[in-house]
């Protein structure tokens, strides 16, 4: 006899990062696990195929993935695991549809203000040699495709902090849609939010991140009241232990 409807745990979704990061890099390794084989990996508009005739901005991304969620918890709430600069649109999620989410994990998660979000990258610039810094600056003012993937690459070993044993990640950052997004941002404070959601938040960092947990603590009042957790790695941990990660969902439910 199969599990009743109740006894089931929520579905997952997963928001990947950017702005304009094609999912791919994290579907890749997770779907050929066990526990996140069905999860639904949201893409954002712009990004691998998901094209579109507008200019891809923070509303549009809100309204792509408000649709995508409300299908998936058509049957009840969703659990919503985010990475990155998915935190910013999970937690716009929460804030939007809180009936259809039954838990949050925000791994490696960016602060909750746009101050924040900017000191987070200028800690991750700041990682890098004079001579990386050379090659990112004119690859990010172009808009092409190959100018995404190197600026990624150049980046990763800042990301990680740290020698890694990452899979071979297709990280294909979509420029017109990191420069859209970010762009209409704006002055945001979702801290709020955090408050509003924080038994139902799970806060997961990397040790050697440069989006660090003191960081997000500047940023977010309600810090301390939140459920946190670590993963040994940078900014892809989750990726580097996956049975970890997949323990630290398992203990919190989420899975």
């Amino acid at each position: 006899m199969s599990a009743s409807q109740q006894d089931r745990q929520p579905p997952v979704v997963f928001l990947g990062g950017g702005p304009g990061l094609p999912v791919t890099y994290a579907e890749g390794p997770l779907r050929r696990t066990d526990f996140a084989a069905d999860w639904a990996f949201f893409e954002q508009p712009g990004c691998a195929g998901s094209g579109t005739s507008q200019p891809v901005t923070a509303d549009s991304v809100i309204e792509s993935a408000a649709a995508f969620v409300a299908e998936r918890a058509a049957r009840g709430p969703v659990t919503l695991v985010a990475h990155s600069w998915g935190a910013w649109l999970a937690l716009a999620l929460l804030d939007r549809m809180p009936d259809h989410i039954a838990r949050t994990v925000l791994l490696h998660p960016a602060p909750p203000t746009r101050a924040g979000l900017d000191a987070a990258v200028a800690a991750l610039f700041g990682r890098l040699p004079p001579e990386a810094m050379e090659r990112a600056a004119p690859l990010m003012a172009r808009s092409d495709a190959e100018a995404g993937r190197a600026i990624m690459q150049i980046l990763l070993p800042a990301y990680c902090g740290r020698d890694t044993d990452l899979p071979d990640l297709d990280l294909a950052l979509v420029p017109p849609v990191y420069h859209g997004v970010s762009a209409s941002l704006g002055d945001y404070d979702q801290s709020g939010i955090i408050a509003a959601h924080a038994d139902r938040l799970t806060l997961v960092f990397g040790d050697t991140d440069a989006f660090a947990p003191d960081l997000f603590a500047r940023h977010c009042e309600t810090f301390e009241r939140l459920d946190r957790a670590s993963l040994p790695g940078g900014h892809f941990g989750f990726l580097e232990d996956v049975a970890g990660f997949e323990a630290l969902l398992r203990g919190r439910g989420a899975i």
